[in-house]
C-alpha cells in the first residue's frame, strides 16, 4: 500500500452532508475571470465555529467583506464568470502557498484562532483537499473552458480590505489599491483607468505588494501567461448592496475597454 493511499484513508471528512460545496460558480462568455478567494465565512459545522464567535468571523479576518456581492454585480454587468470560495480564509488560505505560515493562521490581526493550533499533516491535507484545491481546480478548468472558446480571459482577483488592522495604528486612506507584479499589463491599465475616475483615491500595489503576496493572481495569471491584476476596495465602501452595485458599476466602466 502507497503512502498516498494510507493519507487517503486516514483523512477525516470535513463537510457534512447537505453543507454547500467549497465554491460558488457564476459563468460568463466574456473573456474575463473574477476571482475570489476570501468571498465567503461559513464554517462546516463539525469545526464549531473554529472556536471562535460569530462577530469575529463576520470581522475581516474571516473573510473579505463585500468583494462577493461586488464579484456577483460585475459578473453579471459583463457577462463575465465568477468562481467564488465559500468557506473562510482561516480555515484555509487559498491567496497564500502551502506550507506558508499565513495559509492556515493560528492568529489574524492579534486574534487566536483555537481550532488552527497543533494541527496534524493529515488534518491539514484533509483541509487542502476540501476547500483548497477544489477553489483552485474550479478557476483553471473556467480558464481552460474560455480558451478552448479562443477566447484567453484576464484574472482578476477581487479582494476588500479593512479600513485600519487591529495590530497597527496607520488607517489605509485608498479608495481602491490594485496589486500586480512582474506582468503589469492589466495593473496599469487599471490604475489609469481608475484614476481617471472622479474622487478617487488609487494605490499602487497597495496595501500589499503584488511582488510579495497575491499568490493566486500569480498561480492562475502569471503561470498561464494571462493578463492579470489584484483589486483590493475598501471594505467601509462595499459593506451594503448600494456600496457593491457603484463598486461594480466603477469596475466594470474600468474594466469594459480592456477586457
Amino acid at each position: 500500500m502507497t503512502l498516498d493511499v494510507v493519507l487517503k484513508k486516514s483523512k477525516p471528512a470535513l463537510l457534512a452532508e447537505g453543507e454547500p460545496g467549497p465554491v460558488e460558480l457564476i459563468t460568463g462568455d466574456a473573456p474575463l475571470v473574477i476571482t475570489g478567494d476570501h468571498a465567503g465565512n461559513l464554517v462546516p459545522r463539525g469545526m464549531d465555529g473554529l472556536g471562535l464567535a460569530p462577530a469575529d468571523l463576520a470581522r475581516h479576518i474571516g473573510w473579505d467583506i463585500g468583494a462577493a456581492g461586488v464579484a456577483r454585480l460585475l459578473a453579471a454587468e459583463m457577462n463575465a464568470t465568477a468562481v467564488l470560495a465559500r468557506y473562510s480564509r482561516l480555515i484555509i488560505d487559498p491567496n497564500r502557498p502551502l506550507g506558508d505560515p499565513d495559509c492556515i493562521p493560528p492568529v489574524s490581526d492579534g486574534t487566536p484562532i483555537p481550532v488552527n493550533a497543533d494541527l496534524t499533516a493529515e488534518y491539514v491535507a484533509a483541509r487542502a483537499d476540501t476547500f483548497y484545491w477544489p477553489y483552485h481546480r474550479a478557476v483553471d478548468h473556467q480558464i481552460a473552458r474560455l480558451r478552448a472558446l479562443g477566447r484567453d480571459p484576464a484574472v482578476l482577483c477581487l479582494h476588500s480590505f479593512t479600513p485600519a488592522l487591529s495590530t497597527r495604528e496607520q488607517a489605509r486612506p485608498w479608495h481602491i489599491g490594485v496589486m500586480f507584479s512582474y506582468d503589469d499589463r492589466l495593473g496599469r491599465a487599471l490604475i489609469q483607468g481608475l484614476r481617471a475616475e472622479p474622487g478617487l483615491v488609487v494605490g499602487e500595489n497597495e496595501p500589499y505588494s503584488g511582488f510579495i503576496h497575491g499568490y493566486a493572481q500569480k498561480l492562475h495569471g502569471l503561470a498561464q501567461v494571462l493578463p492579470h491584476a489584484q483589486i483590493e476596495v475598501r471594505q467601509d465602501l462595499i459593506g451594503d448592496e448600494t456600496g457593491q452595485r457603484k463598486w461594480a458599476e466603477i469596475l466594470a466602466r474600468v474594466l469594459a475597454p480592456l477586457i
